[in-house]
């Protein structure tokens, strides 16, 4: 620590010089200490031999870097920072020379994204505890800290630099000190964890996220980078939400005959979400109506229809069934049961939701060709499938160009990722603009509004026994659906990988749904839950990511997360305001579009599958296998093998889930609930643990 206050006092720091090899940017480094401090008298030609192996192989003597563990726990090399120590007779006294460089720099292997340089020179003859490597150790134990070096990048000058670093170094000692005061209370604290009552564990929640609430406003509010990244992300979840409901809204329109329609389905979407984005505990996770809740009213439709019930009777009944299970789920405790959630069903059930978006799309593709694509030009309209087939995958096309922008060369790394951060309302309102404008003599499907009533009570005058208890075992199933969906999106949401700082709050989010549902359920209008790939997606928007090479292949790591209430509340405020546009000008949105951002959701949500990216090996050259953890660790045939096993339960899934019998849909909540014993009892018994631990750790 004194080495570290010696440097604060007198910094030395060589701020984002345009070098991009070691023999200069060292000489500017041990020029600028020469230039500091001149009573040192360095002859800087001696001292860069002692750094620099030759001029012309460019070779460091001694450098130091940070490593740690990857998301799946295999070692890995901290690649955006060394530090170069070396010791000579040129100094009395530690010099530490510190340099941010501009853009990352290619070093040789194992430091091919260096935007961090720290050299160390110490005495030869200094006692052993302030020796180079000591002193090299302290510096590259505080670089190694991901949130240090997110702020310093930030710095405009080397005072801002030093003071940046100042008061991280002050963070990371007090947050030492603290995790050094937790452990000697761990103990009792053990205790008294063992001892469960009801609600204990939703009572945590509350405690462990209150004090985060005010801060939950406040936080990613104190940079122009971050109000850019907030701003962005309120326009994309917009333009995510808004246009499914619509698409929802014309699907159970058609399921229910008009009694749920586009409007309920805005309506339903605005007031639960600024609900959850107020008292949710884990505000990065999205809440809306999804194919699963679609499916199920589909089933409570053609029950009620069948037995002679009236729907929305029998519809709030199911709902307030459902809400009752979820608050006892919640006080009971059995969210606990997510820690054997493992990634397997994560990825299971997240590639589901992809299929079913991919699928939906394809139906209403199939439809408009069968009804309009035919040479009778009296009874068919050509032109409107063609217009339907274009719009819809040129929504998918531009979204994805834009999105994908960010890796492109052009323009800076900051104005890339601004660009690709629009991609999704870009396409949207462009398509819109050439389907309603471009395409104005076709006649393109659009959604009706017959009624203009939001708030309708349900009847419940009559409600008969044989209801209540039909409409009790739909609950319970219900139940289990929203029980799984809700916890695997709050896990995907929580995810280590995604280095959220707040804690996860499984039973207060899930009593916050059951509230949310019961209003939703006593006016008859869509239910809600934690949805994918909204949530993940919503976390990526938010985050700020770290491009770094392995091996020659690229691979993305999540640095920082901006946690805030500010995106969620201001969108659903946005869509809200959206009750005004119906039907116009939104009617002007073909519904095409709509199916175009359901297959852009659902294909720019691929890239965080790790089974995705198993399913593409199979048909793979073993020499083009990219160098991650698994393949490193696993042999190809348990690799193949836990692929197809993971494909074999998405199979039985999407079966059941795409099947026409009501009564078979009725099986998919059992079904996803039946692959958490699956996972922890019966696939070990086919693939040997050190190999499930590689293939299944959590991100």
């Amino acid at each position: 620590m004194k080495d570290i206050q010696k440097f604060l006092a007198h910094p030395v720091i060589l701020f984002k010089i345009h070098y991009t090899t070691v023999h200069d940017i060292v000489g500017e480094m041990i020029g600028k200490l020469a230039a500091e401090k001149p009573q040192l008298n360095i002859d800087t030609e001696k001292l860069m031999r002692c750094v620099v192996e030759d001029e012309s192989d460019h070779k460091i003597l001694d450098v130091m870097q940070g490593m740690g563990l990857d998301e799946n726990e295999a070692p890995e090399t901290e690649q955006t920072f060394i530090t170069i120590l070396c010791e000579t007779n040129e100094v009395q006294e530690n010099q530490v020379v510190m340099c941010l460089l501009p853009n990352p720099v290619n070093m040789g292997t194992g430091a091919e994204e260096v935007h961090f340089i720290c050299l160390v020179i110490s005495p030869v003859k200094e006692k052993k505890i302030k020796s180079a490597v000591e002193v090299a150790r302290s510096y590259s134990t505080l670089l190694a800290d991901y949130k240090l070096r997110r702020r310093l990048t930030r710095a405009h000058d080397p005072k801002e630099f030093a003071h940046l670093f100042e008061l991280e170094v002050h963070r990371i000692f007090t947050e030492q000190r603290n995790d050094m005061s937790s452990l000697k209370i761990a103990g009792s604290e053990e205790e008294v964890g063992d001892r469960w009552c009801f609600g204990m564990d939703f009572i945590k929640d509350c405690k462990r996220r209150l004090p985060h609430y005010l801060s939950d406003y406040t936080d990613g509010m104190g940079s122009c980078a971050s109000i850019q990244k907030i701003s962005s992300t309120i326009f994309f979840l917009y333009f995510a939400l808004i246009m499914p409901c619509i698409a929802f809204g014309v699907l159970h329109h058609y399921i229910t005959h008009g009694i749920i329609d586009v409007r309920k389905v805005v309506l339903s979407q605005a007031f639960s979400g600024l609900l959850y984005s107020a008292f949710g505990g884990q505000p990065l996770i999205i809440v809306r109506t999804t194919v699963p809740i679609a499916i199920y009213t589909k089933v409570i439709y053609a029950l009620s229809d069948s037995y002679d019930m009236n729907f929305q009777s029998f519809y709030a009944l199911t709902g307030l069934w459902n809400c009752a299970f979820l608050a006892l789920y919640s006080l009971t405790g059995v969210s606990k049961l997510m820690k054997h959630c493992s990634r397997s069903t994560e990825e299971i059930f997240g590639l589901f939701i992809s299929i079913a978006f991919c699928v939906d799309a394809i139906k209403f593709l199939v439809h408009e060709f069968d009804l309009d694509f035919c040479f009778d030009l009296d009874n068919c309209n050509p032109a409107k499938a063609l217009v339907s087939l274009i719009l819809m995958f040129g929504t998918v096309f531009i979204g994805s160009e834009i999105y994908n922008f960010r890796y492109s060369p052009y323009l800076t790394a900051a104005k890339r990722v601004l660009v690709a951060d629009y991609a999704l309302p870009t396409a949207v309102l462009l398509m819109s603009f050439v389907g309603s404008y471009l395409f104005r003599n076709v006649d393109m499907a659009t959604f009706t509004d017959d009624n203009p009533v939001m708030f309708d009570m349900v009847p419940f005058e009559d409600i008969s026994v044989g209801m209540v208890l039909a409409s009790m075992g739909l609950g319970l199933a219900l139940s289990v659906l929203f029980f799984m969906d809700q916890n695997i999106a709050s896990c995907m949401v929580n995810n280590p990988r995604n280095r959220l700082r707040k804690g996860s709050a499984f039973h207060l989010d899930l009593m916050v749904v059951a509230a949310i549902n019961t209003v939703l359920s006593i006016f008859g209008l869509p239910w809600i839950h934690g949805a994918l790939p909204h949530s993940p997606l919503h976390v990526r928007a938010l985050a700020d990511i770290e491009e770094h090479m392995d091996h020659g292949h690229l691979k993305e790591i999540v640095v920082y997360v901006r946690e805030t209430r500010i995106t969620t509340l201001v969108s659903h405020i946005l869509i809200a305001l959206s009750l005004l546009m119906i039907p116009s000008p939104l009617n002007f949105i073909p519904i095409p579009v709509l199916y175009g951002l359901f297959l852009f959701l659902a294909i720019s949500a691929l890239s965080d599958f790790q089974l995705w990216e198993r399913m593409l090996l199979i048909f793979t050259e073993q020499n083009s296998y990219p160098p991650t953890h698994y393949i490193r660790k696993v042999p190809q045939r348990m690799v193949h093998c836990f692929t197809f096993i993971q494909l074999f339960q998405l199979a039985i899934l999407c079966a059941f889930s795409f099947a026409g019998s009501p009564y078979l849909k009725m099986c998919f909540p059992v079904l996803l609930a039946l692959m958490l014993p699956i996972r922890a009892n019966i696939i070990p018994k086919l693939i040997p643990k050190r190999y499930l631990d590689a293939l299944d750790g959590h991100f």
